[in-house]
């Protein structure tokens, strides 16, 4: 079974796209722990929810966002006063001022609730006022780009203030949605918002830049593996060149501006200027990469939008670049900072009530501390987007034969007698000479960038470096949290993103190196530092691993997520430049140790596919090869799964191919193992038939060909 490489993240399957989890803020209030002050304060602005005053409503809404802020226990206190739904209809208010700060309270509790509370929005039909609203927004962009601002009032200028306010808010809910599940999703795609967010895009020089970054972020969200809107995206007029045009503009200026306008309402913090030329705001920039991702999206090479755009040519000279200069960040300096900026944040707690309460309260430090997050939100974004530039393999999906009928499925299990013993069905078995004629064809691959990736930019040490683990790259394994859960979640999602990219690269080299690869692409293989690479790699699965009871507590997700992203890598390491590999016998025991904590039969078979390319690499001692063949045995001995059974099989077999490598003798026929696995026949017939050809087509066809295989390498080893 070979190496899969990564695709897009769907919303599913993309950890923790729009929050910061429970888990990460400490186990007291996600066992339900409520802040008795809070609890005390929830009664009366419930109530003040429902005033006649609007200026109460308004303060409620906003007094909300201050109790909830990162605390699950209160939120879900609030939730269960139907919060969510005393907040929905407040978005049909009939002062703007309360629509705005009704979907500012649940913008925030779409962002700190999760999945879960989307979800509750959606049961309660924020769907029809979302869609509503997003017919005023369009309305009040068309207003403020043909205004001139020199025209207007204190009063209109403030009114188009909230308006655009309400703008971001909406439009990060529908970001938020889209992130939330296939039933919100698809309420997303049939509200027809594409029009509303290129719009903002194009009129990005007249709106704020948080408006804008809102649009990028449900652009972004809204094209991951979604067929149904990107293709309504394609059709908007001017949606394409819009996006062509943001992605070759280069941000330095506007990110200068910006920078400049922050520092003119902040004169009197010296401190804050110097964290501004540190870190910048970053929203600019953030917002060309969602871009960038977001044309790499929808815009699949040969297609129409192709010929617009030229995505081969926009890749090479804006897109790659971009994101190449994103990966060389020093999270240690990074961890080092955001250690140092907790420590300034205040302790007093945020004022509950007052005359002039607002959703943001946030200290000098605590927007730093943003700045921070949203640093490493953008480099994630950006090795999304190179994880796609990195698959050079096309898409080859098997499928069943349909003509096969149920009477035919019917006919072969009656065919296959249930008493046949090993030597019958190995005697059955195909002609060993046969075998090089079932080969499955190569696939097909597009190598034609791996030596600008690999060779020029250095791609595999840099995202190695950019996957080691800091101390804040995991949650603790104790009851307090995190000292800073964004920074730890940005993080987590950070080295994952890298691993990802790297296997991609690394599972298009092998694909290329198997076909008719160029001297230029072997001799960058074996100049790869393999060993450096492997040690590195195994540095993350250590540390990651160093607790087993870790890797499947709540809260700690990503420590597994990530110690099978480093294995997979390590698989891409031993299979580009075996040549050069030489690990050390604590790593190869790591490998075989760590089977049981993987968490899928996929995660066992690849590591145990890395197993087989470390035994029979060039070099290798006999001991060596005979550790991991007498494992190899133990485990095909033990009555694994059928997935586990075929990877075993299809290991065992590549490492003893060849009877004249310098371990067969006294390993493969010294152990007899011939023998061993000709006791096994029967067994993995049986297997192999009872995987269901409907339900698990793949599974079934990579079990048939592994028993083929198997009959036929019994008797070629005989033949010897």
């Amino acid at each position: 079974m070979g190496k899969a490489q990564y695709k897009k993240k769907t919303a599913a399957k993309r950890h923790n796209p729009i929050r910061v989890p429970d888990a990460h803020l400490g186990a007291g209030r996600i066992d339900g722990k409520v802040d008795s002050e809070k609890e005390k304060q929830m009664i009366p602005v419930m109530a003040k929810l429902r005033s006649a005053d609007y200026s109460d409503r308004t303060w409620a809404c906003a007094a909300i966002c201050n109790l909830i802020s990162g605390d699950p226990a209160t939120r879900r206190l609030f939730q269960g006063k139907n919060v969510v739904g005393e907040l929905i209809e407040r978005l049909s208010d009939s002062v703007d001022e309360v629509v705005v700060e009704a979907s500012g309270a649940l913008r925030n509790l779409a962002i700190d609730g999760g999945h879960e509370m989307c979800g509750e929005m959606f049961n309660k039909g924020i769907m029809s006022h979302l869609t509503t609203l997003m017919g005023k927004i369009s309305g009040t962009i068309d207003g403020v780009l043909a205004a001139n601002t020199k025209d207007l009032s204190d009063e209109e200028l403030q009114a188009r203030k909230h308006l655009l306010s309400l703008t971001e808010n909406v439009i990060s809910l529908i970001w938020s949605l889209a992130d939330a599940s296939h039933k919100t999703l698809a309420a997303v795609n049939a509200a027809g918002c594409e029009g509303v967010l290129v719009k903002v895009l194009q009129g990005r020089d007249s709106l704020s830049v948080g408006v804008v970054l809102a649009a990028a972020q449900a652009l972004y969200a809204l094209t991951q593996d979604n067929w149904t809107f990107s293709k309504a995206l394609t059709s908007t007029p001017d949606a394409i060149s819009t996006l062509v045009e943001m992605a070759n503009k280069d941000h330095t200026q506007a990110e200068k501006d910006l920078k400049g306008k922050g520092k003119a309402k902040k004169d009197g913090d010296a401190a804050m200027q110097d964290d501004d030329e540190e870190i910048g705001d970053g929203r600019v920039l953030l917002t060309r990469v969602l871009v960038v991702g977001t044309i790499r999206n929808i815009v699949q090479p040969g297609s129409w939008a192709d010929k617009q755009v030229g995505i081969a040519a926009l890749t090479n000279d804006a897109i790659l670049p971009l994101v190449n200069s994103l990966l060389d960040v020093n999270l240690g300096n990074v961890v080092q900072r955001v250690t140092e900026l907790v420590s300034q944040v205040p302790k007093e707690t945020v004022p509950l009530a007052g005359k002039n309460l607002g959703t943001d309260h946030r200290s000098p430090a605590e927007v730093k501390l943003e700045r921070v997050e949203r640093m490493l939100v953008t480099v994630v974004t950006a090795l999304e987007v190179l994880t796609g530039i990195c698959a050079g393999l096309e898409d080859a999906e098997e499928t069943m034969d349909e003509d096969a009928s149920d009477d035919a499925e019917v006919a072969d299990d009656q065919d296959m007698e249930d008493a046949m013993g090993d030597e019958a069905l190995i005697a059955q078995g195909r002609d060993p000479r046969a075998a090089a004629d079932q080969a499955a064809p190569s696939p097909v691959v597009n190598a034609t960038s791996l030596p600008h990736l690999v060779g020029a930019l250095r791609l595999p040490e840099r995202l190695t470096a950019l996957a080691q683990l800091t101390p804040l790259s995991f949650p603790p394994t104790g009851s307090e949290p995190s000292i800073h859960p964004p920074t730890t979640a940005a993080l987590s999602s950070l080295h994952l993103r890298a691993l990802e990219a790297l296997n991609n690269i690394f599972v298009t080299t092998h694909a290329a190196l198997a076909g008719s690869p160029s001297s230029e692409l072997v001799g960058l293989a074996a100049a790869l530092p393999a060993t450096g690479l492997w040690e590195a790699l195994f540095a993350i699965v250590s540390a990651a691993g160093s607790d087993a009871a870790a890797l499947t507590a709540r809260g700690q997700e990503m420590r597994r997520e990530v110690m099978e992203a480093a294995l997979a890598a390590a698989w891409g390491v031993v299979k580009t430049s075996p040549g050069t590999l030489t690990p050390a016998p604590a790593t190869v025991q790591m490998l075989m140790d760590v089977l049981p904590a993987l968490s899928s039969d996929a995660a066992r078979a690849r590591t145990l596919d890395t197993l087989a390319g470390v035994a029979s690499r060039p070099g290798v001692t006999v001991a060596d090869n005979a550790a991991i063949g007498a494992f190899l045995m133990t485990a095909l001995a033990s009555n694994p799964s059928t997935e586990i059974t075929v990877a075993l099989l299809n290991a065992i077999i590549d490492v003893y191919a060849d009877e004249t490598r310098e371990y067969d003798a006294p390993v493969f026929v010294a152990g007899d193992y011939t023998s061993k696995l000709a006791a096994t026949v029967a067994r993995v017939r049986n297997a192999t038939r009872s995987v269901d050809k409907r339900k698990q087509p793949e599974l079934r066809s990579h079990a048939e060909e592994a028993y083929e295989n198997l009959t036929a390498f019994i008797k070629y080893r005989r033949s010897l």
